[in-house]
């Protein structure tokens, strides 16, 4: 089925296991081809001329590659259509040329009462091709017929005759589904202002092309603005974050700026990259490379063409190299975002709009970062490529996670016709910065108190389940949570996207499945909900389920609860009533289940605080007019502490572990009061390095295990030593 080049066939295995028929435009050799193919008559002329070629072929997209655009069947049709009834309007065209040359006596002479008829038939082939020429100059021509007054009786014969003849022209042509979006084009006159961006408008949808029509408004974010923090991202520097206030407002302004930036030769710095960029030619594959390669190989050649016409020492051009590497590859706006750990999420609603994320330390932050319709289309392009799944009318869905030296990152792109502009993307950061538990001391997540009991509770394996609303610090938590455990314990993680920390470089025993929600699993045997059903068979010290999401997941979840099994897990809730609610009606839990939830924590999230509300514990009375639940600890706003609602030492943990273990209460309240001091002390010192906390907390579980003067013997020691060195 080989063409001429530049045209082909290809056939691709589809994700139904089908085989898809895709004609593509190899144009990276062609001479004329431009950057912008949407406004580009060589471009579209040559589209069409291909599509005309092949229009009795059958295909199911057209990759034009060089431009990384897609077209699916359902849009190449609306010109197949057109192309049924070219020898229609041939056929009229010759009509309207024969009034003019065989019924005309003036035909020697130009027309009086239509001097631009020749317009109507002197058409070039390559023209009727294009079905918006041919119904825009017929349309103009029939204006321009209407409003003629004739009264030579010779010439009304030969107007009518024409008019006629244009007339039911354009009737075949206004029952065409390609004209009659066109009508629409051009009656959006606010947004579209000329018809150059009409075959983008069909192919990628109207909300894409807004951006390279509109002007953008003048938005400098630190004018006048205070600067509230500035950090550099990536290990070589190249990019320069600065967040400035917002007067009135709680949301702040992100801004990034290249390593150059303020420099006296800034514009220099800038010129060399675009040089480089617009000189680098594109690799051309047979298979998918990950992504850090292709950086990697840009970069390369990108030092190439640097250091034969350049000179700089070795670390600026490494820099230069690297932002020309990502500018190739279309990543030169969106890399720095994915790079900052300090972001947790990333959003954009429509094409219309900017960019704006939620950041670790200054909550939801704009910034001035948007994209035009060619980035858009690469951005789509390149998650189709690495997820391998199609992304248009019939599955407007791409949910993909792309993981690499650089970023982990789950993306979310949706399309019409579920998204209502065409395109809107969510990026969930997977590798934000680690928050310890001294972290969360200090940012008044938790205070000492209820850090020092549920501590106790982790060395002896209570089961932890975290709830609240979204993006209220669950997951943070739970991992905090899960750093402190002990270093023998083996722990077990089941997670449908991979949100926990990797403990192997501190000693940690982990085993981790990654699987699919059931609803989403391809083969039932390997659901979320099996997976934690055969956790009884891994022999597990502690348990890390991530999100429950499902009614079976659920179900799984309290069968291990049952059989003993006991370690975290994380559940979307507005309060604790609505937990229960979730249990009990939405997911059917006999009410004597709950009796398993050891320990229930509730967080909430105001503004960028996120703060747990509330501690709670099932009641052991669960008969009909008693509450399910009790609180252990609870939230005062309007003191900013907690309190303490029951005796630690009567709370259902501890009179479980009583039955177990020679726990009295002056040993219970002994161990709570040392716990207690190692936290305030955290609170109050400054940051200690990660890997030397999670060491130091090893050792409290081995001296806690030991006996409690060895504890004490050994927090004395340690904190002496900590204040005399710092």
């Amino acid at each position: 089925m080989s063409l001429k080049d530049p045209s082909y066939f290809k056939e691709k295995e589809n994700l139904d296991g089908k085989k898809d028929i895709i004609l593509i435009l190899d144009c990276y050799n062609c001479p004329q081809k431009e950057t912008n193919f949407f406004k580009s008559k060589k471009c579209i002329n040559c589209f069409l001329k291909t599509l005309f070629i092949n229009r009795n072929q059958k295909f199911d997209y057209i990759s034009i590659l060089c431009n990384d655009i897609l077209i699916n069947n359902n849009q190449f049709e609306l010109f197949l259509d057109y192309f049924k009834i070219l020898k229609t309007i041939k056929r009229i065209k010759s009509k309207i040329e024969k009034i003019r040359n065989q019924k005309c006596k003036y035909q020697e002479f130009k027309c009086k009462i239509f001097p631009n008829i020749s317009s109507l038939y002197k058409i070039k082939d390559f023209e009727y091709l294009n079905p918006t020429f041919i119904y825009n100059n017929y349309a103009k021509g029939f204006s321009n017929l209407k409003k003629e007054s004739i009264n030579n009786s010779i010439c009304q014969e030969c107007h009518n005759s024409i008019r006629t003849s244009v007339e039911y022209l354009l009737k075949v042509l206004n029952d065409l589904r390609i004209i009659q979006k066109l009508k629409n084009f051009k009656i959006d006159t606010k947004t579209y202002k000329n018809l150059s961006n009409f075959y983008e408008y069909i192919f990628s949808g109207p909300s894409l092309i807004i951006n390279d029509v509109q002007e953008i408004p003048d938005k400098s974010l630190d004018k006048d603005k205070q600067l509230l923090n500035s950090y550099n991202l990536g290990n070589s520097e190249v990019f320069k974050v600065l967040i400035f206030e917002n007067e009135y407002e709680t949301e702040k302004n992100y801004r990034v700026e290249l390593f150059f930036k303020g420099e006296t030769q800034e514009d220099y710095f800038e010129k060399i990259i675009q040089d480089i960029y617009h000189n680098i030619e594109i690799i051309e594959l047979d298979e998918i490379v990950p992504l850090e390669e292709l950086i990697e190989f840009y970069e390369r050649e990108s030092l190439k063409i640097l250091n034969s016409k350049y000179k700089f020492s070795n670390p600026v051009s490494q820099k230069i190299g690297f932002l020309a590497a990502i500018k190739k590859l279309n990543l030169d706006k969106l890399f720095p975002l994915l790079i900052d750990d300090f972001i947790e999420e990333i959003f954009l609603d429509s094409p219309k709009d900017e960019i704006y994320i939620n950041h670790q330390i200054h909550g939801r932050c704009r910034t001035m970062t948007r994209f035009n319709s060619k980035e858009l289309e690469r951005i789509k392009a390149l998650i189709r490529l690495y997820s391998g799944q199609r992304l248009d009318f019939k599955n407007p869905i791409i949910k993909f996670v792309i993981k690499n030296k650089y970023f982990y990152c789950r993306f979310s792109i949706d399309v019409e016709p579920i998204q209502i502009n065409n395109f809107a993307l969510d990026i969930r950061k997977l590798n934000k910065n680690i928050f310890t538990i001294q972290d969360l001391l200090k940012n008044g997540t938790i205070d000492p108190l209820i850090a020092a009991f549920l501590y106790f509770n982790i060395l002896r394996r209570r089961n932890i389940t975290i709830t609240g609303e979204t993006d209220t610090g669950k997951t943070t938590l739970i991992n905090a949570l899960d750093l402190l455990t002990p270093k023998e314990f083996r722990k077990i993680y089941v997670e449908n996207i991979t949100e926990s920390l990797n403990q192997i470089e501190f000693g940690k025993h982990q085993l981790k499945y990654k699987v699919d929600s059931l609803e989403e699993s391809i083969i039932e045997k390997y659901s979320k909900s099996n997976q934690i059903k055969t956790l009884l068979h891994r022999t597990p010290d502690i348990i890390y389920l991530g999100e429950i999401l499902t009614k079976e997941e659920t179900e799984a979840m309290f069968q291990c609860l049952a059989a003993g099994l006991r370690g975290f897990q994380t559940i979307h809730s507005k309060n604790i009533d609505s937990l229960m609610n979730r249990f009990l009606y939405h997911f059917k839990i006999n009410k004597s289940c709950l009796n398993d939830l050891d320990i229930i924590i509730l967080m909430k999230k105001k503004y960028n605080e996120r703060k747990v509300v509330g501690i709670f514990e099932i009641s052991k009375s669960l008969e009909s007019k008693n509450k399910l639940f009790n609180s252990i600890f609870e939230y005062n706003p309007q003191t900013n502490k907690w309190v303490l609602t029951k005796s630690l030492y009567e709370t259902n943990m501890i009179l479980d572990i009583k039955k177990y273990e020679d726990l009295t209460k002056e040993n219970f309240l002994s161990l709570i009061k040392v716990y207690n001091e190692i936290f305030e002390f955290l609170l109050k010192s400054d940051k200690i390095e990660n890997i030397e906390l999670i060491e130091f907390f090893h050792k409290i579980s081995y001296y806690s295990a030991i006996s409690l003067d060895s504890l004490k013997q050994f927090w004395n020691i340690w904190k002496k030593n900590r204040s005399l060195n710092f």
